[in-house]
């Protein structure tokens, strides 16, 4: 029997709250082995000398679980929906923040790079944290999708009605079948294989999105690549009355 549109929407909201409900039980269950190794990590940067060679790996263990961390608090706001705590920031400081932090990442290191943002983008009203981590999740899939080797594309401007953001995250990778557009933002639904994705990160940016007031849309064509999309409202002191 098809359902109807209002029992298809409840429906909905049912398993988002279900899945909210396993997300927070992940991160609370991650929290106490995270908490450790940030622990252990303090307490070895603490005794090694600063002229040793081990110094910086341990620093990058360090960096590493504390973005492992922020990652699990983005899964328990998942979870709770909670009110980001925001402040005017500056989306282009965000990403070439990103960008610096993960140039060592394996996927990224054989990758092209280009970024066209706007130097003259007015600041967004938002979390840093949360915003990220949605630029960190999208970069990563955007990666994974081309297996390493493509160009990455990203590019922020004025949206035309100048009231919002546009960030704009291209990959020339795989792509995504037709069929599966208006599901890859649903919770757990991946087109990995198996170990290789949680579904969870594009969720995860929908939702944090959502919570500062934007939209986030993806459009592919197989083979060809994908491009995801992400409006934020301006600021209201950005605004010209």
């Amino acid at each position: 029997m098809k359902l109807s549109k209002r029992d298809e929407k409840l429906l909905a909201v049912e398993r988002l709250k279900a899945t909210g409900r396993l997300a927070s039980e992940i991160a609370h269950e991650l929290n106490t082995p995270l908490g450790g190794i940030l622990m252990y990590s303090h307490i070895l940067l603490e005794e090694v000398p600063e002229n040793d060679s081990r110094r910086e790996n341990i620093l990058k263990i360090n960096k590493l679980a504390h973005r492992c961390k922020i990652i699990v608090q983005a899964l328990l706001n998942f979870g709770h929906r909670e009110i980001p705590q925001t402040r005017p920031v500056q989306i282009n400081r965000i990403l070439r923040n990103v960008i610096g932090f993960l140039e060592d990442h394996i996927l990224l290191r054989n990758l092209s790079i280009e970024t066209y943002l706007d130097p003259a983008l007015p600041r967004i009203s938002g979390d840093e944290n949360l915003l990220e981590q949605v630029c960190i999740n999208l970069i990563i899939n955007a990666a994974q999708s081309m297996e390493g080797i493509g160009t990455l594309t990203l590019r922020t401007e004025l949206a035309p009605d100048t009231k919002r953001i546009r960030i704009e995250c291209s990959d020339t990778g795989c792509g995504i079948d037709d069929n599966h557009l208006d599901t890859v933002f649903d919770p757990f639904f991946t087109t990995k294989e198996k170990g290789k994705g949680t579904g969870l990160g594009l969720s995860i940016c929908h939702g944090i999105v959502e919570m500062h007031g934007g939209t986030i849309t993806a459009e592919s064509v197989k083979t060809k690549g994908s491009t995801f999309t992400v409006f934020l409202p301006v600021a209201h002191e950005e605004i010209d009355d």
